[in-house]
């Protein structure tokens, strides 16, 4: 149990007092989340609170129509499922594993519990929410007026960060998919970043080559929601 708790790298759950996460871990359990794994789809019931450990869980807004983008991507300083807090039993999005890792799951029931009964469990998971809320309306800026070139930055650098690799398993369909715009229009400007030496990119994995260079060419919206830290 001392184990597993010093180890944990979820910022969340690691911020709790050691007597806490004592407490909590009596009733959680730690998963491997495969990459493609839906936690929950949009109407559906949030039967866990999640605390990512090496996972990468994007939160994904779907349209009647069957078109979807992603509004926020979650990694080991987030929490997902705080929509439980609210009181709302489904969710308004899907959330769905993009890298494959390990998380805590806490039940529903519980971490209503802990969230009504302990405040030092109740600030963190107020201020990630906060958080999230913050990055999901940056996002929905960014695809409204950022290029996709910038916008394609913006997801690299961000994924990058999350996973802590320069490698990141992915398909310019994929991209394109979760940012809501035309494949061509991913691969032209992942074409372009390549033969200017700052991506390098086979079918299924692109490598980040010149960091430096992605920021710069990246829109505000990376830089104000990670620069701080």
């Amino acid at each position: 149990m001392e184990r597993l708790i010093e180890q944990t790298p979820n910022q969340i759950f690691s911020s709790l007092p050691a007597a806490l996460q004592r407490r909590l871990m009596t009733s959680m359990k730690q998963s491997q989340l495969p990459a493609g794994k839906i936690l929950f789809e949009s109407q559906e019931a949030i039967n866990y609170l999640y605390f990512p450990m090496g996972c990468v869980i994007n939160l994904i807004f779907e349209l009647d129509d069957g078109d979807e983008i992603q509004v926020a991507c979650l990694g080991a300083e987030d929490i997902c499922g705080g929509a439980l807090i609210s009181g709302s039993k489904k969710s308004q999005l899907r959330a769905e594993v993009l890298h494959a890792g390990t998380a805590l799951l806490m039940p529903a029931k519980e971490a209503l519990y802990w969230f009504h009964n302990e405040r030092e469990f109740r600030v963190p998971i107020l201020k990630s929410c906060s958080r999230i809320e913050h990055q999901i309306m940056t996002k929905v800026a960014c695809n409204r007026f950022h290029t996709i070139q910038q916008q394609l930055c913006f997801w690299l650098l961000e994924v990058s960060d999350k996973i802590q690799n320069k490698v990141i398993d992915v398909t310019h369909e994929h991209i394109a998919g979760l940012l809501g715009v035309r494949r061509e229009g991913i691969s032209e400007a992942a074409h372009k970043l390549q033969l200017q030496g700052f991506i390098d990119y086979k079918r299924g994995h692109i490598k980040i080559l010149n960091r430096k260079q992605l920021e710069q060419l990246s829109c505000e919206c990376y830089h104000n929601l990670y620069s701080s830290g």
